[in-house]
């Protein structure tokens, strides 16, 4: 065995690196490292063991509005008879990547570690956004505002939300926390985002049923109905004395007093489903958060503060409708029941989301 200086390993890569970037259609990179013996002359008959460890971790240091636990490549470990090795990536992971190699040649153990690797993120092109997102436009346009359609800040960093809640990726996903795969799969956030937002249409959807179960609206039923009879009371009391001497058979007796008696007949009131709008704004009231338990629409009412009816008077029926709140009316109640600013959400989300041009 011939020795000269000290012998050591050289790490190569193909691709060469330092760079390596997960594709636009989140596969992980492709590399062989190559460990190349120097200064240093194996017996040819030995046949040699190449013992690799490869880490991939990403701890967040320098990524702006980063918050919360990094991610890590599940280890690998491998030991080889020939001197090149391709990872076999198993997770969508991204960051720093550092390749170990330790091989025993003759009677000494040669250690070779890469340094300054790292693998990278692709932000989707909008033609594939637009084959594998859902067709439904809402969510679209959610994305839109959600990220300017970016899984990335830029290559090395995820994008992370600026309100440093955590929310990550196209969709934001902040709840729950955002899983490794989401973060660095542009394809797993998406999932996960469309999960979230049929999940906020399911309780969009039951939401009307809620409050037609709820005691509020009972009450507000009764109210009505209380209400409605007090004015029948009232106007039956207006009736002129004329009129009551009409029904005593035209006597004039003075005594004759108008009858004020009312038959109480309270209406039936009912209080639809939301139409097919409604529950699209309400949808995405809710991915941004029902904020205070406030949803994008509310019973409509009177000046009075009774429950607004259109009254079917010959089927003693009556119609209870919705409101939309203004983002001014939901910033008055978030401020009178003492919501923190940062527990909000955005009040012009909706409208923002809508006024996205689409793809």
């Amino acid at each position: 065995m011939a020795i000269s200086n000290k012998p050591s390993i050289v790490l190569s890569y193909s691709p060469v690196g330092p760079d390596f970037p997960i594709s636009a259609q989140c596969e992980m990179p492709n590399i062989t490292v190559t460990a190349t013996l120097k200064d240093i002359t194996p017996d040819p008959k030995a046949v040699l063991s190449y013992v690799w460890n490869i880490a991939l971790v990403f701890d967040g240091k320098g990524c702006p509005h980063f918050t919360g636990q990094g991610t890590t490549h599940p280890p690998i470990t491998a030991t080889t008879t020939v001197n090149s090795f391709k990872i076999p990536f198993s997770a969508m992971r991204g960051g720093d990547l550092t390749i170990k190699v330790i091989v025993q040649v003759g009677n000494q153990l040669l250690t070779g570690q890469s340094s300054g690797l790292r693998i990278t993120g692709t932000n989707p092109p909008v033609s594939l956004l637009a084959v594998y997102a859902p067709a439904t436009a809402a969510f679209r346009k959610l994305m839109q505002l959600e990220s300017a359609l970016r899984q990335f800040f830029s290559p090395r960093y995820p994008l992370y939300s600026q309100d440093n809640k955590g929310g990550v990726g196209l969709c934001q996903i902040t709840r729950p926390h955002p899983s490794a795969d989401q973060i660095w799969s542009w394809k797993a956030n998406v999932d996960a985002g469309w999960s979230l937002y049929q999940e906020k249409e399911a309780t969009a959807r039951v939401f009307p049923a809620h409050i037609r179960k709820g005691d509020t609206f009972k009450q507000l039923v009764s109210s009505y109905n209380d209400a409605r009879y007090k004015k029948q009371q009232e106007e039956a009391a207006k009736q002129p004395k004329a009129m009551a001497a009409a029904a005593a058979g035209g006597s004039g007796t003075a005594s004759v007093k108008p009858t004020t008696e009312v038959v109480r007949r309270d209406l039936t009131i009912s209080l639809p489903d939301f139409t097919d709008e409604q529950l699209q704004l309400d949808t995405l009231r809710g991915f941004n958060g029902y904020s205070d338990g406030l949803h994008e629409y509310r019973l409509s009412r009177d000046a009075a503060g009774l429950l607004a009816v259109t009254v079917d008077e010959a089927n003693l029926k009556g119609k209870a409708s919705w409101d939309r709140l203004t983002a001014a009316q939901r910033i008055v109640q978030l401020d009178a029941d003492g919501v923190a600013g940062n527990d909000r959400g955005d009040p012009n989300y909706v409208d923002d989301v809508m006024a996205q041009a689409g793809f």
